[in-house]
C-alpha cells in the first residue's frame, strides 16, 4: 500500500539494493545509546535515529504543501514520494529500507518513552547490539496493543507523530498471533 504513486522517476524506487549509484554514502552504523547520549566514533546513536523520523515528518509536510499548491492529491503518510523528495533535498541518509526497519522502535519511543528509555539503558548496560534492541522493541508494543483492544492501526492513527507511518507487517502479525493465543 505504500507504493501508490504512479510517477516512478527513472528507477529510483529500487532503494533496497543499498544504493543509487555511487553518490549514496554509507551511513555510520547505529549503536544502542541512552537518551541524551551522543555516540562516539563513527557511530550514530538512537536519539539521532529518532530525529530522522521527525525529519521525515517535515519532508512530508513540504510534499503536502507542494501538492496543495499544484492542486494534486496530498499524501497523508510517508510514501515513496516523500523518500524521493528527501533524497532530492540532499537528505540521502534518509531512505525507505532504514526508516521502515526501525519504525516500530520509533513507535515505542512515541507511545511510551519511559519504557523505550528503560529498554535502551538495559541493552546499553548489557552491551547488546542494535539488532537485539530492535527485536526487543516489539514486545512492549504488543502489550500496548493488548491493553487497547489489539487495534494497532488505531493506536498508530491516533498518535500525531505515528499517524503518518504505515504499521509494520511484522508488528501487525505479532499482535494477531498474541491476540489469538490470548483467546485460546
Amino acid at each position: 500500500d505504500e507504493n501508490e504513486e504512479p510517477e516512478d522517476e527513472e528507477g529510483e524506487e529500487n532503494d533496497n539494493s543499498g544504493g543509487g549509484g555511487c553518490e549514496r554514502q554509507r551511513e555510520h552504523p547505529f549503536i544502542v545509546t541512552e537518551p541524551g547520549e551522543v555516540a562516539r566514533g563513527k557511530k550514530n546513536g538512537l536519539d539521532y535515529l529518532f530525529h530522522l523520523y521527525e525529519q521525515c515528518r517535515d519532508f512530508l509536510i513540504q510534499v503536502q504543501n507542494i501538492a496543495k499548491d499544484r492542486g494534486e492529491k496530498c499524501p497523508t503518510k510517508v510514501t515513496n514520494q516523500v523518500f524521493r523528495y528527501a533524497k532530492k533535498a540532499g537528505a540521502s541518509y534518509i531512505n525507505k529500507p532504514k526508516m521502515r526497519h526501525y519504525v516500530h522502535c520509533y513507535a515505542l519511543h512515541c507511545l511510551d518513552e519511559e519504557v523505550s528509555n528503560e529498554l535502551r539503558r538495559a541493552f546499553k548496560e548489557r552491551g547488546e547490539n542494535v539488532g537485539a534492541w530492535r527485536q526487543a522493541c516489539y514486545k512492549p508494543l504488543v502489550a500496548i496493543a493488548a491493553r487497547q483492544g489489539w487495534d494497532i492501526d488505531a493506536i498508530f492513527n491516533a498518535h500525531p507523530r505515528l499517524s503518518i507511518w504505515y504499521v509494520p507487517t511484522k508488528l501487525r502479525q505479532l499482535c494477531h498471533a498474541e491476540r489469538n493465543s490470548a483467546r485460546a
